[in-house]
């Protein structure tokens, strides 16, 4: 019997729908084989997310893609507690292009396996691997390769902005001149300078971010929008073909009246006739059953 570490790693890379029943089989095969411990450990495990098992699939298919991503969030994080203003900029421009390449692995990797990850999905993945960059927490969890649910940016984690370490006060100390003091007051102003230059990056990220997501929500909205035009433009050349074959109906069964009209009306014509001939043979008739020879 394959040990925890082994069984759970297979468990999850499995599609989400088959992952109840194989771990549950994996469960009652340790206890068949005697190990308790084992089957308990197994049963605990949760059912991962659609999006929480693109992110597994990622970790166990492409283990050098998510080094990368562990390596550059290491980087990032030793940048921002060292406020190093020019290399987070270099930093969060690798950062966006590692994340839109990292979740169309994702996308890929979900797809060999027989899956379609919707846009909300995605999105779920793209937040696991933002939160993997911000907290080692999180890159901890995602290099396990076994989430159940997206991991959160920023709640119950370390935010990704850089945090200033408080400076230590100065009170009750002697100044050591005005050049020690100058210099601590430039190294004072060039830490705050970078600390607000971070922020503002910070915030400008997550503007942009946001101002994807919204972008991606118009655009599938127009999708939709678009996608209903098609359907009642389609509806309306529909009830248009209808309608002219009703009007083609109309116009046949008018037809077909005149025409039964004039056959009506031939009909009744010839009745008269055949109806004053009838008279006026019966008239004859009578003229000769008068006459002397007929007696």
């Amino acid at each position: 019997m394959e040990g925890f570490d082994a069984v759970a790693d297979g468990l999850y890379v499995l599609p989400p729908a088959d992952f109840t029943r194989a771990r549950n089989q994996a469960a009652a095969d340790a206890r068949k084989a005697g190990d308790r411990e084992l089957a308990a450990r197994l049963t605990a495990l949760r059912r991962p997310t659609q999006s929480a098992w693109a992110v597994n699939l990622l970790v166990h298919r492409h283990p050098d893609r998510a080094d990368a991503l562990l390596e550059l969030g290491r980087r990032l994080r030793r940048a921002q507690a060292e406020l190093a203003g020019p290399a987070l900029r270099e930093l969060s421009a690798e950062r966006h292009r590692t994340v839109a390449e990292l979740a169309t692995a994702a996308r890929e990797a979900a797809a060999e396996a027989g899956a379609r990850l919707a846009d909300a999905q995605l999105r779920e993945v793209e937040q696991s691997l933002w939160a993997a960059l911000a907290s080692e927490e999180a890159a901890e969890a995602f290099a396990a390769g076994r989430l159940t649910a997206a991991l959160e940016e920023g709640s119950g984690l370390p935010s990704e902005e850089p945090q200033a370490a408080a400076p230590k006060s100065a009170r009750g100390r002697k100044p050591a001149g005005r050049a020690a003091t100058g210099k601590a007051q430039q190294a004072s102003a060039d830490r705050a300078a970078a600390q607000a230059a971070e922020e503002a990056l910070s915030a400008a990220e997550r503007t942009e971010r946001d101002a994807e997501k919204e972008a991606q929500r118009l655009d599938r909205a127009a999708e939709r929008l678009a996608a209903a035009e098609q359907r009642a433009a389609e509806r309306v050349e529909r009830a248009r073909a209808a309608l002219q074959a009703t009007e083609e109906d109309l116009a046949e069964a008018r037809e077909t009246a005149a025409d039964a009209r004039r056959d009506a009306s031939d009909a009744a014509d010839r009745l008269a006739e055949a109806r004053t001939a009838a008279e006026r043979a019966r008239t004859q008739l009578s003229d000769l059953s008068d006459s002397p020879s007929s007696r």
